[in-house]
């Protein structure tokens, strides 16, 4: 397991209260060891903002999931997949981190909800899914270059494509729709002292 599992505490992310997640909280020692990312912290250790609005907005909106095949692509702490099981849909979450559906499966039992995990790289794959959520997955121009071709292409099979992004990579989301705006908090922090515009968009 990892080093961190010890500093870890079941949260509330700041959108979405009604939801627990074993994160960093800001007062580990991690946090305080300079930039906590440049010391290889775990992606599900965090609850980004991508990941908290989609949850946020699955959450306010339970007719969107409810009795659908839906993908947390990119699961991390499996936020969105939560946020989806809890409104009555069947979850997977994908991550190429196997510790990534260790902790989601924690975060399932947490949240009293059942979701699956996988660690295949389903880029190269036809998923059988209705839905397809990615929080916070075009986080740099390589990974957004790679990405956003593959789930335009599910869009066009006829999968809704729901994005939670806080356009991290200039353009790369043009042309999306945009359905709405939250103010989340900079990255990892439950606390909201720093909020950034984030939003849940769709694929044209």
């Amino acid at each position: 397991m990892h080093a961190l599992e010890a500093e870890l505490r079941p949260l509330a992310p700041y959108l979405c209260p009604e939801l627990k997640l074993w994160l960093l909280p800001p007062d580990a020692k991690s946090w305080h060891a300079g930039d906590p990312l440049a010391l290889e912290m775990p992606y599900w250790a965090f609850a980004w903002p991508g990941g908290q609005v989609l949850a946020r907005y699955l959450l306010d909106r339970p007719e969107l999931v409810r009795g659908r095949r839906v993908l947390d692509f990119g699961s991390g702490c499996a936020l969105e997949g939560l946020a989806a099981a809890k409104q009555g849909a069947q979850v997977r979450c994908a991550d190429l981190d196997p510790l990534a559906g260790v902790f989601a499966l924690r975060n399932a039992a947490l949240n009293e909800v059942r979701l699956e995990v996988t660690t295949e790289d389903l880029l190269d794959t036809t998923p059988d899914v209705e839905v397809i959520l990615a929080g916070d997955a075009c986080y740099s121009p390589e990974l957004a270059a790679r990405l956003l071709p593959w789930l335009g292409l599910q869009r066009r099979r006829g999968v809704e494509v729901l994005v939670g992004d806080p356009l991290r990579v200039p353009g790369a989301l043009e042309g999306a729709e945009r359905l709405a705006r939250y103010d989340a908090s900079f990255d990892g922090d439950p606390r909201g002292l720093t909020l950034w515009p984030t939003w849940v968009l769709r694929l044209p």
